[in-house]
């Protein structure tokens, strides 16, 4: 007869002893914290958005969430997000990301204003949180020096580094799913609903409110669940209502995203661009460059001698991790070596466990711990020196327009538009303008996925700037063009009808290309707008966006 779940806590349990609160774990978890802070922080004050380009969209969807609470509009909050995203169209996030990680960052708007640090300061509290967690879930499995070794290998791993300088989802994700995860390992070896599954409800309803990828959390609760208490644990009552619970609090998002936004998520899920053997390998591949060869090595060897040195069935534990993460991520068509953060902290756990527990004697105890600080402070050192590719010099443009003129209508055709829509905004804090970014072409997400060109002559591109009455246009030079539209544009302001009043080169090394500018025409024909109405194309939504321009203040003065 297979044991029972009480009866497993009783094996794997740790020794009460091994778990108490003392002053050495709070001096451990505060020096962690306090090292991960200075390291995270440094740089925090270089560069703009632009990862992925979604880092744009992250920071200006971070500014909606603080209008959005800011304005409160209650009665109409769906006319409010299409109005806004009229204005600003960077707004990706609003339908196709969840929705919770811009609700901390517009709130860390509203406190520290809209700059670049305040949206960073917001990662950098999930990242904190998340270092947090991580101690506490190592401490409850071994004890507080490999949580501190853990902890700090962690957050100075290649991989996570880069995201904690990064407006980006993957450290909030990252970080609610190591909470969750920690407050499910509790129930595993404590069998005690409360606060466990309390805990783990709400951490894991916040990760899927964060990003889509923390659904590994599923194939995690199921692959360890059976390990600790097979089938019969997940028939028990306290698991099926806190099934439940994460079910309600989270499918009326998804079920939205189902009904209006179903086409482009399914295309990601499909995308077959890797196939065969590699599909298979894609994540395999990605743990040097994410952990380093040192940590990864160690990290075998953590596995391989694992049962010398974790009490039983702990390491079932981490490999079900390992193997929830590169089942999920592998049966997903899109294929991004930023999808391997989440498998991350099990590797590191092997790292870091074998280093201080495999070894007995004394003297190799000694050369062991010798050996951690020396992979502490290499770690350390490479990581202080890290600085995350960057972009800067959108903002002296957006600066340059609202110095020219109090209001307008801009009609922008650049890279990274977001990251210029974000500081115009931040800029321009009675919205008096207004962006077209989707008025030469439209694409559902990305160009991969599908476009439509909108303009295909002289004579149509007149029309539209002169209707939707184009004070200014800003275009990138230097960089690649993929339609005719954008051809035509730049022919249009070389006219004598246009006139240069600004010319900003790009600085940095995350750039579609190297050596690019963008530059701001002024349109000396200007008229406010003879059309009544903006008519937004939208690839990603049922149905495009139209809204009356009389109700922006940017075209008449």
């Amino acid at each position: 007869m297979s044991p029972t779940l009480t009866e497993e806590r009783e094996v794997v349990s740790p020794a009460m002893e091994t778990r108490r609160w003392t002053r050495r774990t709070t001096t451990l978890l505060l020096g962690v914290l306090a090292l991960c802070t200075i390291v995270i922080v440094r740089g925090i004050h270089t560069g703009e958005f632009s990862y992925n380009v979604d880092e744009t969209q992250h920071a200006v969807t971070g500014l909606f969430a603080a209008d959005l609470i800011r304005d409160h509009p209650l009665a109409h909050p769906v006319q409010y997000a299409y109005l806004y995203y009229a204005q600003y169209p960077a707004l990706a996030g609003v339908i196709h990301w969840p929705p919770l990680f811009y609700v901390f960052e517009g709130i860390s708007f509203l406190l520290l204003g809209s700059t670049v640090v305040a949206a960073r300061l917001s990662v950098l509290f999930f990242a904190l949180l998340g270092i947090s967690f991580w101690f506490l879930l190592v401490r409850e499995l071994q004890d507080d020096w490999t949580a501190a070794l853990a902890a700090t290998l962690m957050a100075f791993s290649p991989g996570v580094l880069l995201f904690e300088k990064s407006v980006m989802l993957e450290i909030p994700s990252l970080a609610l799913c190591v909470a969750a995860i920690f407050f499910w390992t509790r129930y595993l070896l404590e069998g005690k609903p409360k606060p466990n599954l309390y805990g783990f409800v709400l951490f894991a309803s916040m990760a899927l409110l964060t990003k889509q990828n923390s659904v590994y959390l599923s194939l995690f609760c199921l692959f360890s669940g059976l390990c600790f208490g097979g089938v019969r644990l997940f028939l028990r009552k306290p698991v099926l209502i806190a099934a439940a619970a994460c079910l309600a609090i989270t499918a009326p998002f998804y079920m939205l995203v189902y009904r209006v936004h179903w086409q482009s998520v399914g295309m990601d899920l499909a995308d077959n661009r890797i196939s065969g053997v590699s599909r298979f390998l894609f994540y395999w591949k990605t743990l040097p460059a994410h952990l380093g060869w040192t940590l990864l090595l160690l990290s075998l060897l953590g596995i391989v001698t694992a049962t010398t040195w974790n009490r039983p069935k702990v390491p079932l534990l981490m490999l079900s991790w390992i193997a929830a993460c590169y089942v999920s991520f592998t049966a997903m068509g899109m294929k991004s070596p930023r999808h391997a953060i989440y498998w991350l902290p099990p590797f590191i756990y092997f790292a870091a466990g074998m280093l201080l527990n495999v070894f007995r004697t004394p003297r190799l105890r000694r050369v062991a711990a010798v050996a951690s600080l020396f992979l502490v402070g290499t770690t350390a050192v490479t990581a202080w020196r890290f600085q995350r590719p960057y972009v800067s010099g959108y903002e002296a443009v957006a600066k340059r327009i609202t110095d020219l003129s109090p209001s307008g209508i801009i009609l922008f055709d650049g890279d990274l538009p977001g990251n210029f829509i974000f500081f115009l905004r931040a800029d321009d804090p009675g919205r008096h303008f207004l962006v077209l970014r989707k008025a030469l072409y439209a694409t559902r997400i990305s160009r991969q996925h599908g476009s439509v060109e909108l303009i295909h002559n002289q004579e149509e591109l007149g029309d539209l700037i002169r209707k939707n009455g184009v004070r200014f246009v800003v275009v990138s030079e230097g960089v690649p063009l993929h339609y005719e539209s954008q051809r035509l544009l730049r022919e249009a302001v070389a006219t004598a009808g246009f006139q240069e009043v600004g010319r900003f080169h790009i600085e940095g090394e995350d750039m579609a290309a190297p050596n690019s500018s963008l530059v701001i025409y002024q349109n000396q024909k200007w008229t406010p707008p003879s059309e009544k109405f903006l008519h937004i194309k939208m690839l990603t939504l049922d149905r495009d966006i139209i809204v009356p321009l009389d109700r922006f203040e940017v075209g008449s003065k």
